[in-house]
């Protein structure tokens, strides 16, 4: 069983993954880690145009303030 602290997919997931997906295969792990790393990043991508397509809608004088409140 590999070192669940060293492994790729607890710093992908911030946690330490179950013991059932710790005894797949080294590389089925890499792979798992690669693709919710990705996911994540595609994740930010939506949520930034998500967040800026929300503010079209908002009256100018008011979006510095609306941005602020939604965290961009």
């Amino acid at each position: 069983m590999p070192d669940p602290l060293t492994e790729p997919l607890t710093h992908a997931l911030g946690a330490v993954p179950p013991a059932t997906v710790l005894a797949l295969p080294p590389a089925v792990r890499e792979r798992l880690a690669q693709q919710v790393l990705s996911t994540q990043a595609q994740q930010q991508v939506f949520v930034e145009e998500s967040v800026a397509t929300a503010l079209k809608g908002v009256p100018l004088p008011v979006r510095g303030i609306v941005k602020k409140a939604l965290g961009g």
